[in-house]
């Protein structure tokens, strides 16, 4: 889990199939010194798994990605230029305590990510 490591909820706002989180990634993270040194972006895989560890904080279970569906990477998120950024979820509970989870990822009018998976309890 990536949640107070890679990043931290700033704000959170909820219903009941819906949320929307500010988050803050930490520029720090020994991820961005490999990914790249001298032009750090956030890998695709952390992009994903935030979203995962959102709906895990959300639902209180560990959750774990099983499927993916349909992730489109529309924009490089650069720790140094979008230290915040906007996670909107929403989800559906299907069969055997798993979601299917849909995410924008954002900042202001730019958009990050776009996706569609599945998690379920690991």
């Amino acid at each position: 889990m990536f949640l107070n490591d890679l990043f931290s909820i700033i704000t959170e706002e909820k219903s009941e199939k819906q949320a929307t989180f500010t988050i803050r990634l930490n520029k720090e993270h020994a991820i961005y010194s490999g990914h790249f040194p001298d032009s750090p972006i956030t890998p695709g895989v952390c992009i994903v798994q935030i979203a995962v560890d959102l709906l895990s904080h959300l639902s209180g279970r560990n959750l774990q990605l099983t499927q993916a569906k349909n992730v489109k990477f529309l924009q490089i998120i650069r720790p140094e230029e979008h230290e915040s950024i906007q996670y909107q979820l929403s989800w559906e509970a299907i069969e055997n305590n798993a979601f299917t989870l849909k995410a924008v990822v954002s900042d202001g009018g730019t958009i990050f990510t776009k996706m569609s998976i599945q998690v379920g309890e690991k």
